[in-house]
């Protein structure tokens, strides 16, 4: 049956945040005068390689000023599909997955653009690169669990699927596009690497390691 997940503390806070920043976004590039601050945000290559380096990571907080559906369709797919791993890998390596993802696809949207030259001035914004990372993440970690697609039951694992035939379709077709492949396939790798090379295994690992040592110094 249907449910609507329970928000944890840090979910709340990053749509909440992602929130304020949309509104005063579409407050701010009202005003002539700090238009140009707000516009700063956004990842523009050009203006990447010129030195704006966070750009990078600030325009993961940054939604469409004229699409409505843009803010609501990333943190509803947010919503629903973060609480769960959230709890499951605690607060510090959720909100690292969350900014690792969005950094990642951020750097797919500059290599695009040497490729795709039209690109190189085209500013991008959205959470939409760490909002494919976590349906990918959710998808590799409760890929047999059974999810509701549009009222529909499918497998978790089936959202990597529809996910890559969104970006497939989204290349091929014709006319002015209004969402970032790049940054959509740069969350899904990041997503990938995180759950497929667990860095923090490594990391355990090797503070195991140094806790022996240092007892094996003190029993000596």
């Amino acid at each position: 049956m249907f449910q609507f997940p329970k928000a944890t503390k840090i979910v709340k806070i990053i749509i909440g945040i992602n929130l304020i920043l949309w509104i005063l976004e579409m407050i701010l590039l009202r005003v002539d005068s700090l238009k140009s601050i707000v516009e700063m945000m956004f990842l523009t290559p050009d203006q990447f390689l010129s030195g704006e380096f966070w750009q990078i990571v600030t325009y993961g907080f940054f939604h469409s000023p004229t699409n409505i559906f843009h803010f609501i369709l990333n943190m509803l797919i947010f919503y629903f599909f973060s609480s769960e791993l959230n709890i499951k890998w605690g607060d510090k390596r959720f909100i690292f997955f969350y900014l690792i993802s969005i950094f990642i696809g951020g750097v797919f949207v500059i290599l695009e653009s040497f490729i795709i030259t039209s690109h190189y001035y085209i500013p991008t914004i959205g959470a939409s690169a760490a909002v494919f990372a976590l349906t990918t993440a959710y998808a590799l970690t409760y890929a047999e669990r059974e999810i509701y697609f549009f009222f529909f039951p499918i497998k978790a694992k089936y959202l990597i699927h529809i996910d890559l035939a969104l970006i497939v379709l989204n290349y091929l077709s014709i006319g002015e596009k209004n969402s970032s492949n790049a940054a959509h396939l740069g969350g899904m790798i990041a997503a990938f690497l995180i759950i497929k090379i667990p860095w923090y295994r490594y990391k355990r690992k090797y503070k195991n390691k140094k806790e022996i040592k240092k007892y094996l110094k003190v029993v000596k």
